[in-house]
């Protein structure tokens, strides 16, 4: 069967008008012939802007008033943020499916011209009404900007993304949390359709600085990101054409975030967030939270890990390193020369691979984007006043960084003179690796974690008997070469997350 008209409906706001364009291009793109008919409409959350949606008496306050429209059969179609969804939909409709996802991650905007009021007060006031991100953030801004902050309050603020922006800069408030893909779509919307919002929204955003903050501290709220396609339940011939548009990887992501709020009851109040991110590797879960007992708890794992170790009998003799401190193949030496360009950088995305990359007490300049490896580099380098923009948080430089709407700037990376290949074009050598000794008895152990593929290549060029034992590494450069390494016996390589993943893993073996 085929359509000559569909009535699509969202809310009024501009990024749910925004949406729903979305859906129409994607729709066209396979059916070019079917009309499409946008239609919107306000919704009780966006007629109180008062209320704290945490206090609001119903979970579905922006898409209630929607479906009622949809089971009256005055649309087809309606299109939702995923999130803002109740768990439970009821019987008469579904969501059929979803687009591809956008960024699943939150924004934090500081303005500029509120940094040396933080730094003399020691204190920050943040703009958000969500309980997950007060809760999740509160330690994060404290540990993670570059400056010493010992109380950070957060202020309720309600509305649509440019109308909570616009209050943002205009009030004296320092900071301000967003969804990601909202900043994206808008900044990405048709410029036909939507002429000013980019003109009004990027004005205010260099205002700012930003960090885009990653999945391990702050999981998103189940569903971030994604769009819900929602019709009415005995549709059957629209939901066969839609099923063709569907990302089921996307969708089933989702469907095992809400699974997982769902066991701590849903609803806006709840201090929780969930996130499953699809890999090369699997799925990676991250969850965060305050149960309503006011038991907290915190977990990033390989989702239905194949490879989990802690069934084996591993005894504490037969692994490496035991402890950091025995991880110490080389000295790093700075490469002096590097720091006169490394001052001159301006407008660049710089890629840090570890915190020596970047030579103590060497400048960078504001106008650049920083980017680091992992939260151990970022936390480091914050502790040294440098503002860091976001992480690969421990996935590589191969990870998607998706920051394109919010720079444009060329990618320069910093690592050794002896690095790898990198995806990363651009490279400064920053330090050179002089080996140490080997002091350690590493030819009887079994089980190993390796955090440079230097460092494998190192030890396995004089203990060539280890190449067939078990061996472990994060997920990016490292893993990759070490594979390529080991060719043949690469079934014997695996990826944890961080070592602190593997070694807990250990232990619970020997326990």
């Amino acid at each position: 069967m085929t359509f000559e008209n569909i009535n699509v409906l969202s809310r009024k706001s501009d990024l749910a008008v925004i949406q729903a364009h979305e859906f129409g291009r994607v729709l066209l793109s396979k059916y070019p012939s079917i009309n499409i008919n946008f239609k919107t409409k306000s919704t009780s959350g966006d007629k109180d802007l008062q209320t704290p949606l945490s206090e609001m008496p119903n979970e579905g306050v922006f898409t209630d008033d929607l479906r009622d429209d949809l089971i009256k059969k005055n649309c087809d179609i309606i299109i939702h943020s995923w999130k803002d969804l109740p768990l439970d939909v009821g019987s008469e409709t579904e969501i059929a499916i979803t687009l591809n996802r956008a960024d699943e991650r939150d924004l934090l905007f500081i303005k500029k011209n509120n940094i040396d009021k933080i730094k003399n007060e020691r204190s920050i006031f943040i703009l958000s009404s969500s309980p997950r991100r007060k809760y999740n953030l509160e330690n994060f801004i404290t540990d993670f900007l570059p400056f010493q902050i010992q109380k950070v309050h957060f202020q309720n603020i309600r509305g649509n993304i440019l109308t909570r922006f616009k209050k943002f800069i205009e009030s004296d408030s320092d900071g301000f949390v967003v969804a990601k893909a909202a900043i994206d779509r808008l900044l990405n919307a048709d410029l036909k359709l939507f002429p000013e919002i980019k003109k009004t929204l990027l004005p205010k955003i260099n205002k700012c600085y930003w960090n885009v903050v990653p999945l391990s501290v702050n999981p998103s709220s189940p569903g971030q990101g994604a769009l819900a396609i929602e019709i009415r339940s005995n549709d059957n011939n629209l939901k066969k054409i839609l099923l063709e548009l569907n990302n089921k990887e996307d969708y089933e992501n989702v469907i095992l975030e809400r699974g997982e709020l769902q066991k701590y009851g849903g609803g806006c109040h709840q201090k929780i967030g969930v996130s499953f991110q699809s890999t090369h590797f699997g799925k990676i879960k991250s969850s965060k939270g305050e149960t309503d007992k006011g038991i907290p708890f915190q977990e990033r794992i390989i989702y239905k890990n194949s490879n989990d170790i802690s069934s084996q009998q591993i005894s504490l003799n037969e692994i490496f390193p035991e402890n950091l401190s025995d991880y110490s193949f080389f000295k790093r030496n700075v490469i002096e020369s590097c720091k006169k360009e490394l001052t001159a950088l301006r407008n660049k995305c710089i890629w840090i691979s570890r915190q020596s990359a970047l030579p103590l007490n060497q400048e960078i300049h504001s106008s650049n984007v920083i980017w680091v490896s992992g939260l151990e580099t970022w936390k480091k380098l914050a502790e040294r006043g440098i503002w860091v923009n976001g992480t690969s948080d421990g996935l590589g430089e191969d990870s998607d960084l998706n920051i394109e709407t919010l720079t444009t700037n060329q990618w320069i990376k910093l690592t050794h003179l002896d690095a790898p290949p990198s995806k990363i074009r651009h490279v400064i050598a920053t330090y050179q690796l002089k080996e140490n000794e080997i002091s350690l008895n590493i030819a009887n152990k079994k089980y190993f974690y390796w955090m440079s593929s230097s460092a494998f290549k190192y030890v396995i060029d004089r203990h060539p008997n280890i190449r067939d034992k078990v061996h472990f590494c994060g997920p990016g450069n490292t893993y990759k070469e070490i594979k390529n390494i080991l060719a043949d016996d690469s079934k014997n390589l695996f990826i944890e997350l961080s070592y602190n993943d593997w070694k807990n893993k250990i232990l619970q073996a020997i326990d």
